[in-house]
């Protein structure tokens, strides 16, 4: 009678656990899919700046690429860290006398000097608890390119790159979603 008590509570206890832990595995998914989706739907970040003599358009994104995961964390308040990475082209418009021309315009391309990036693999972090999510830190792949291998970056002197914090711009969605 007690080994029967005993099998009956052991499988009690395992079912409620693999519920629990498959309903919590299912907001995940969901929580992850959302923001990947929503980062996906930003649309590209376009400003204009002046240099010492010219006027000029320059867009980043939309993002493309993009790949979210979530592992377990060790802290007790967000039990979870979302990562999602993305990337962002980097486009120029020609050289104007004016700011009025240059945000007009509405053709960039990407820049063609060899030294300039036109690309760039960016990632956010957020804490993730029951309650929702919120950002922890952004960051780019430092002095990245890609390599011959697709989807491989490295840094110019040919390492790997590392990560490392970037500021987040105020027009920018993909700086934004789960912040609010």
């Amino acid at each position: 009678m007690k080994a029967l008590l005993w099998v009956a509570t052991a499988l009690l206890l395992f079912s409620s656990s693999a519920f629990a832990q498959s309903d919590s595995a299912f907001n995940l998914n969901t929580i992850a899919k959302d923001v990947e989706q929503r980062l996906g739907a930003c649309p590209r970040r376009e400003v204009v700046f002046k240099t010492k003599h010219h006027w000029q358009k320059e867009a980043w994104g939309p993002p493309s690429d993009v790949i979210a995961d979530v592992k377990p964390s060790d802290s007790s308040l967000y039990p979870y860290v979302l990562t999602v990475e993305f990337n962002l082209r980097i486009w120029y418009g020609p050289e104007r006398k004016s700011r009025t021309e240059a945000d007009r315009d509405t053709e960039l391309f990407p820049s063609s000097d060899p030294l300039v990036t036109n690309m760039s693999r960016n990632r956010n972090v957020y804490l993730v608890s029951r309650d929702g999510i919120r950002p922890k830190i952004r960051e780019v792949l430092d002095k990245n390119h890609f390599s011959d291998i697709p989807g491989k970056w490295v840094s110019v002197s040919g390492t790997a790159s590392q990560w490392v914090e970037r500021t987040s711009w105020p027009n920018a969605c993909w700086d934004w979603v789960g912040a609010q």
